[in-house]
């Protein structure tokens, strides 16, 4: 697939979708070097993306969470300077090993380090997020679409605070909200980009949220690192990326997502990412 098409990136999807849903039931799963939870949906839906992505005679190149270490360093530099499509066959394959309906499929479209679209299907809660240009969508299953519904969570302590792992083992809070841990970014983007969760505190990797970061932008949400950096959709300014790096494609710092910088403020001022 050459360039983002979104009724091709639909199909796609929903296509995706019914491979997470075929083994939903009862998932056969293993752990990989890292503790982390890889199933076999995982990596069929992963080789399904390849298909139509993987083509570097055409200048469309792949970063994909089971498939990346597989590629060579020149691969991988022609990725970060090419048409590069950048996915995770599942987000949340731990919710999704236990019969959890938090996970989704994310696929985003990088053009030299800039991530200029994106989409996360919710195969259970048929749903789907993608952008279209300088828009935002929500698709039900039937094929209704409409604006995506952007809201804040008002500023108070009666709404959650999301967490990835990271903040879970060591980070510090000095408030009274209450606090989530989902293990699963596009869901937690699902329900913060709508004003049911008031802010995300992540360590993340570059699939983990690549779609979510088009989303994010699209609707005007705030970043920042505990260093004050803000993370955004380019890419090179956010992540890890060169060889060398031990923690290759993951954030460079711990970040803060908010939905206005009143929020941001608050999360920032009342936590500490412990290390």
């Amino acid at each position: 697939m050459n360039g983002w098409d979104t009724e091709k990136i639909i199909a796609l999807l929903q296509e995706c979708g019914d491979i997470a849903i075929k083994y939903y039931d009862r998932p056969s799963f293993e752990l990989k070097d890292d503790c982390s939870v890889v199933t076999v949906a995982d990596r069929e839906i992963e080789q399904l993306l390849a298909q139509h992505f993987d083509h570097p005679e055409n200048n469309s190149y792949l970063i994909g969470e089971e498939t990346i270490a597989a590629y060579g360093e020149d691969y991988i530099q022609s990725a970060l300077n090419g048409n590069t499509w950048v996915v995770d066959p599942i987000d949340g394959t731990a919710p999704y090993s236990i019969h959890c309906p938090l996970w989704g499929i994310s696929v985003a479209y990088m053009e030299k380090c800039k991530i200029n679209e994106g989409a996360v299907f919710y195969p259970v809660l048929g749903e789907m997020i993608f952008t279209d240009g300088a828009d935002t969508w929500l698709w039900t299953t039937g094929g209704k679409r409409l604006p995506f519904p952007f809201a804040a969570a008002p500023l108070n302590n009666s709404w959650p605070v999301s967490l990835s792992q990271q903040m879970v083992m060591h980070g510090q809070f000095n408030f009274s909200n209450h606090l989530s841990a989902w293990d699963s970014a596009v869901a937690v983007f699902a329900y913060l980009l709508r004003g049911r969760v008031l802010g995300y505190i992540a360590d993340l990797k570059l699939w983990d949220i690549a779609a979510c970061l088009a989303f994010a932008e699209r609707g005007n949400f705030v970043s920042s690192t505990y260093q004050g950096q803000p993370v955004n959709c380019d890419v090179a300014d956010s992540f890890y990326l060169d060889s060398t790096d031990l923690q290759r494609w993951r954030l460079r710092n711990t970040t803060v997502f908010a939905p206005n910088p009143q929020t941001l403020e608050y999360i920032l001022k009342n936590t500490n990412e412990g290390r």
